[in-house]
């Protein structure tokens, strides 16, 4: 077990940093910041710090660990597609990748751990201006990035008298690519690619609360508050250029496209002599309020704030403010308890999201705000019985739509996101009684 354990987390691992990303506006701090691709937080617009399951996990607030009472797993993929427009032109583009892997466990009465492996940003960008020289001939200045951070994350929780604490340590590894060409139109000038790679690792913290009161024996509300300490993490740093050509090649199609034909030999490597420096990450606090009915519905708001005007990479320091948001997001069970296929689809899970805010993205001293809305229903497959307790695994399929812009600006995304995973649900280390 030990052993495919491993294996799955460094497969996992390796898509998380081979497909990242789809934004102009990624080239700006350490890239996107994914929200909790998580199925209890994506579905619900990125609700967690006041919301906890049984079944579920919720590594945006640890102290959500306290509640678990079954052995749960999730893992699936995750798909962007971004609708890019600006002044001149319109662009679609997409990737998928793994969306998150995770695990949690009870270890008591009102006392859980999780571990898990989950992205957390990404960078993909590219953006280009022409110029001329003396004597006529043009050349483009092109500015590119790729890469990202992921995190793997192990966490702990306990709740005592409604009061739950928790805390997550988190070791924080990936790359950022940024890339830097001169094109010369003219043969009598070599085009030259610079790229700077920046790795990076480091560990990193977020810490939870929640307190939790009943009511009229069905009825709760809960309070709750997650802080993420931000962290000074290492990178390695090094510099490779080479000269190119542009040119045109043949697809397998028989299509022509422009290409880029790059020799081998680098004219600058710095691998071997390379620097260490500091990447500097924000913080982040959210905090709200969820009211509920058990197993029937839950409605839950919250507010969240980042410190991207913080970040700063080797450093290097960006114009970023801080980015603020209010979320609300619900869910609603109509019978989770009906049996029989006719009753299926009063037991599937329900859940909502919308959110707006500003992101601390200015472009011309015009900030980019962005508004959301998610939806999600996780599909109970086959249930089993332990004791008083009926538990079963189940399927969640959440979509969400984004726009980030600003009308006094010529760049508008709009974004449809897909969650599509695979929640578990099982008694494990159960105490076996012999009479």
């Amino acid at each position: 077990m030990k052993i495919k354990l491993t294996t799955i987390i460094l497969v996992c691992s390796h898509i998380m940093l081979v497909s990242q990303g789809n934004s102009p506006f990624s080239q700006f701090g350490p890239g996107d910041f994914y929200e909790s691709n998580f199925q209890s937080n994506f579905a619900k617009s990125g609700i967690g710090a006041s919301n906890y399951s049984s079944n579920t996990l919720n590594p945006l607030n640890p102290s959500s660990y306290s509640q678990l009472t079954f052995t749960t797993g999730e893992a699936g993929l995750y798909s962007s597609t971004n609708w890019v427009s600006t002044e001149t032109k319109d662009d679609i583009i997409n990737n998928t990748n793994l969306a998150v892997f995770g695990l949690g466990f009870p270890l008591g009465n009102n006392w859980g751990l999780a571990l898990g492996l989950t992205p957390l940003s990404k960078q993909n960008y590219s953006n280009s201006f022409g110029d001329s020289l003396s004597e006529g001939s043009a050349v483009d200045y092109v500015y590119e990035g790729n890469g990202g951070l992921s995190e793997v994350f192990f966490g702990t929780g306990f709740e005592k008298n409604g009061f739950a604490f928790g805390v997550n340590g988190k070791y924080i590894f990936g790359r950022l690519n940024d890339i830097s060409k001169v094109k010369y139109s003219s043969d009598e000038f070599k085009s030259v690619r610079f790229q700077n790679f920046s790795n990076v690792s480091g560990f990193s913290f977020n810490t939870g609360a929640q307190y939790k009161k009943t009511f009229n024996t069905n009825f709760y509300i809960t309070y709750g508050l997650t802080y993420d300490l931000g962290s000074s993490l290492n990178t390695n740093n090094y510099l490779k250029a080479n000269y190119f050509t542009s040119g045109e090649a043949t697809k397998a199609n028989g299509d022509l496209i422009d290409a880029e034909f790059h020799e081998t030999e680098f004219i600058i490597n710095t691998e071997d002599e390379a620097s260490n420096g500091i990447l500097q990450m924000p913080s982040s606090l959210q905090s709200g309020v969820s009211i509920g009915k058990f197993e029937k519905w839950e409605l839950s708001a919250e507010y969240k704030t980042r410190s991207l005007s913080n970040f700063s990479l080797n450093a290097a320091t960006t114009q970023l403010g801080n980015s603020q948001g209010f979320i609300i997001g619900g869910n609603i069970i109509p019978n989770n308890k009906a049996l029989g296929r006719s009753n299926y689809w009063k037991t599937v899970n329900y859940n909502f999201g919308a959110k707006i805010g500003q992101t601390g993205i200015f472009i011309d001293n015009n900030e980019l705000s962005e508004i959301g809305i998610n939806i999600g229903f996780g599909m109970p497959l086959k249930k089993f019985k332990y004791q008083t307790e009926t538990f079963g695994s189940s399927i969640y399929l959440s979509f969400g739509y984004l726009h980030r812009g600003n009308n006094n600006i010529n760049i508008q995304e709009n974004f449809l996101n897909i969650n599509a995973s695979v929640v578990f649900n099982d008694k494990w280390f159960v105490k076996r009684k012999f009479n």
